[in-house]
């Protein structure tokens, strides 16, 4: 990957549709991002950042689960690197992990949680990832409103109580006692 260090070669190789090429480059790009000496224009073209983001949610969302733990381990090399700056997209990288709580692999919820915790760490605050995470509450599978609330239960035994307006979040905690699963 060395002749194609910068931000346009990593673009296209996320726009890569075919998994074994996926399964190919993902490491790299993970590499690529840790490496801030070889990455120095990851944010110089912000559209550019926006549609690389935009684009990952497929992979993160990918029916290949190889492909979708790659998709969260990039996501999650963008969380490190960009840290409180990463902020502007979770609007777009919490659904898509939301979605990944409820997966079949046990590797794809524990990891699409993990990175969820890592947000609250280096993006925002608890709460400003929790507000989007609200709708994941109705989600329509029962394992990611599962994953949900285990996430809520670990964000109580990371930060307590304080940090979150629990006042929001526990209609939500309601409606779910009556869920039959």
């Amino acid at each position: 990957m060395e002749e194609h260090d910068n931000m346009d070669y990593f673009y296209q190789q996320v726009l890569q549709k075919d998994v074994t090429r996926r399964l190919q480059v993902g490491q790299d790009l993970i590499e690529y991002l840790n490496d801030p000496q070889r990455s120095p224009d990851v944010e110089q073209d912000k559209p550019r950042l926006d549609k690389t983001v935009d684009e990952l949610t497929g992979w993160v969302n990918s029916s290949n689960f190889k492909v979708a733990l790659l998709g969260i381990d990039i996501c999650g090399a963008f969380v490190d690197r960009l840290g409180d700056r990463f902020k502007g997209y979770l609007g777009t990288v919490l659904p898509a992990l939301v979605d990944r709580l409820g997966d079949a692999k046990d590797q794809v919820r524990e990891n699409s949680q993990a990175l969820i915790l890592r947000c609250m760490e280096q993006t925002a605050s608890p709460m400003y990832v929790w507000e989007r995470l609200i709708p994941g509450f109705k989600h329509k599978n029962f394992r990611s409103r599962e994953g949900i609330c285990l996430c809520l239960s670990t964000t109580l035994s990371t930060y307590g109580a304080q940090p979150l307006s629990l006042s929001k979040l526990v209609p939500h905690l309601c409606t779910l006692t009556g869920d039959q699963n």
